[in-house]
């Protein structure tokens, strides 16, 4: 028997599952666009395998990408990653190889941690004579696309 008329359910959104990552992400105190390839994703990640979340970085980040987009996801604050300067010449590459990777621009969300984002990277500094990580790529990924 409850107090209310009716069983309202769960008073949180999210499964504990989710629950954990939501409080990891917060831990990690870094926006979810400069997030991959971070030593605070890495934290992250070991903070929800010692949970038992069989997540992997991919999937993490894909939920938190689908949270987001809900609006259930804490906005974080500003990017610390400084900027990376690119070349008109470079832009247009990485435009157009994300699109030759994942189809569209808006579908970039779809390269980090996946063979293509670990392509890309190869092909940008080859390209480019640069030697980014792929943190930088991603970064520079994201700019281009907004």
């Amino acid at each position: 028997m409850t107090d209310t008329l009716f069983d309202l359910g769960p008073t949180s959104p999210f499964s504990p599952a989710d629950e954990r990552l939501v409080a990891a992400y917060v831990a990690a105190a870094r926006g979810l666009d400069d997030l991959p390839y971070t030593p605070e994703f890495e934290a992250m990640m070991v903070t929800l395998r010692s949970a038992k979340d069989p997540r992997g970085e991919r999937e993490v980040l894909h939920r938190l990408h689908n949270m987001r987009k809900a609006k259930k996801l804490p906005q974080l604050g500003k990017t610390p990653t400084p900027a990376i300067k690119v070349s008109a010449d470079e832009e247009a590459f990485l435009c157009s190889r994300v699109l030759a990777l994942v189809g569209s621009l808006g579908a970039r969300d779809n390269l980090p941690y996946t063979n293509k984002m670990d392509e890309l990277v190869r092909e940008f500094n080859a390209f480019s004579g640069r030697h980014l990580t792929a943190h930088d790529v991603w970064r520079l990924v994201a700019k281009v696309a907004k």
